[in-house]
């Protein structure tokens, strides 16, 4: 026997004006699912399938039928404005509870910030500039002063006027050679001595003689790949033993040079014997007691330079080492305005002839008749 069907209740039990109501959250109760009350069999048990003798009302036609709108319940939301804290990294877990940690500030500059940085880095650089200029004017002051003065002092010497005195510049050397670099860094390079040096060192090649080497302002410049030999004499073995470990310490594997405390003024012994291929001085004339005597002495250890000269006339079919000045002076020729080029060796020159008399206007070295 089949068991028995449950009753279908039809949509006449749903009442249309029944209003729905919102759903309310309500807390589950741990409850045990309760056993449906068994339904009496219906005395027309047997009776033909689908009747409802229970059926009471009937829905009109056309119309549909109305369900409830059930919501479902939603978990409540925490609405919360998160701060600044919250939006930070965590800070790093301290290995010890007695240290605190300080908070760096943040590095975000906001844009008057920036605005003001930059005003800031434009007034350094201006003072700056002031001061470097300011520095150069100074200077050329100080220089022009100094120019008269020594032709002032020489006349009078000439004179008889004022005696020469009597300086050994050897023994404050000696006194100044430990602070000497450390006192004339500064004043060197807002004179832009770094650079002249470095120009001057550029073009070194064969054996080399630095005279009035000192402290060995100009070692960091040497093309040692171009030099043959090195040699440097000075007359303050203080300041040349400050020379030769600076050296030796730049270029540990150039072997090919040696230290002569002498003056520069006297016999240089040369490693060939035959001379030296470039002769250089930094700010030696200045301490040299007999500076003619000097220059004299270092033109006697030059090799000759015909060789170059030679050499440069065969390739191009031109002496470059002619005084173009001394030709225009014996020429006779009106100069009007001379212009140097390329580091001076390059001339532009604009002259005229030589005025002439009315009676004699043919060229010279024409036939007249």
């Amino acid at each position: 026997m089949a068991p028995p069907k449950k009753d279908f209740k039809g949509f006449s039990e749903w009442d249309p004006n029944l209003t729905p109501k919102k759903a309310t959250s309500v807390p589950k109760e741990d409850t045990k699912p309760t056993p449906a009350p068994e339904k009496q069999q219906s005395p027309h048990h047997g009776s033909r399938r689908g009747s409802n003798p229970t059926t009471s009302k009937q829905l009109p036609p056309n119309t549909k039928p109305q369900f409830p709108r059930v919501e479902r319940a939603q978990p409540p939301r925490i609405l919360a404005r998160a701060s600044r804290e919250h939006l930070q990294p965590p800070k790093p877990k301290q290995k010890y509870s007695n240290i605190v940690l300080e908070e760096r500030p943040s590095t975000t500059l906001t844009a008057a910030q920036k605005v003001k940085r930059v005003k800031g880095v434009y007034w350094i650089t201006g003072i700056g500039v002031y001061a470097l200029s300011s520095y150069g004017v100074y200077l050329y002051i100080q220089y022009g002063k100094a120019v008269k003065l020594n032709e002032e002092n020489e006349k009078q010497y000439k004179l008889g006027v004022k005696n020469r005195p009597d300086v050994d510049t050897n023994k404050v050397y000696e006194n100044i050679s430990g602070k000497y670099d450390s006192n004339v860094r500064w004043s060197e390079f807002f004179m832009g001595m770094p650079l002249l040096r470095r120009w001057m060192m550029w073009g070194l090649q064969g054996d080399v003689l630095e005279a009035s080497a000192g402290t060995g302002r100009n070692n960091s410049y040497y093309p040692v790949r171009n030099c043959k030999s090195v040699t440097m004499v000075d007359n303050s073995p203080n300041m040349l033993k400050i020379a030769k470990d600076d050296f030796e310490r730049r270029y540990p594997r150039y072997g090919r040079i040696s230290f002569a405390p002498q003056d520069a003024s006297q016999p240089i012994k040369s490693p060939s014997g035959e001379g030296f291929d470039r002769v250089i001085q930094t700010m030696g004339l200045c301490s040299q007691k007999c500076p003619v005597e000097t220059l004299r002495n270092l033109e006697q250890h030059c090799k000759p330079g015909d060789a170059y000269v030679l050499d440069h006339a065969r390739n191009w079919g031109c002496f470059w080492n002619r005084d173009i000045g001394g030709l225009l002076e014996e020429s006779g020729l009106v100069v009007t305005k001379i212009s140097r080029f390329h580091l001076g060796t390059t001339w532009l020159i604009e002259a005229s002839p030589r005025p002439r008399k009315q009676d004699h206007t043919a060229e010279p070295g024409s036939d007249s008749k």
